[in-house]
């Protein structure tokens, strides 16, 4: 269950996390730390995840060949 943390900081089954981290930690941890700080974190809802959209690729740019007719050759 992904929380994101609102005490300064806190340790859990992952390790240290501070404030503002967003986290992913087992249900039943999720619990007790709910249990005995219900201000020390904030639950996220469960989001369905979304296939990345692919961006159409850019044609490459077609450069043309200038040729100067007046040019000199430097030998």
């Amino acid at each position: 269950m992904k929380i994101i943390c609102k005490y300064r900081s806190m340790s859990t089954s992952i390790g240290m996390i501070k404030n503002g981290d967003i986290v992913d930690l087992p249900d039943a941890e999720v619990a007790k730390i709910a249990k005995m700080k219900p201000l020390a974190i904030e639950i996220l809802p469960e989001l369905p995840i979304e296939t990345p959209i692919a961006e159409p690729k850019k044609a490459p740019i077609k450069r043309k060949a200038s040729v100067k007719k007046d040019v000199k050759l430097i030998n």
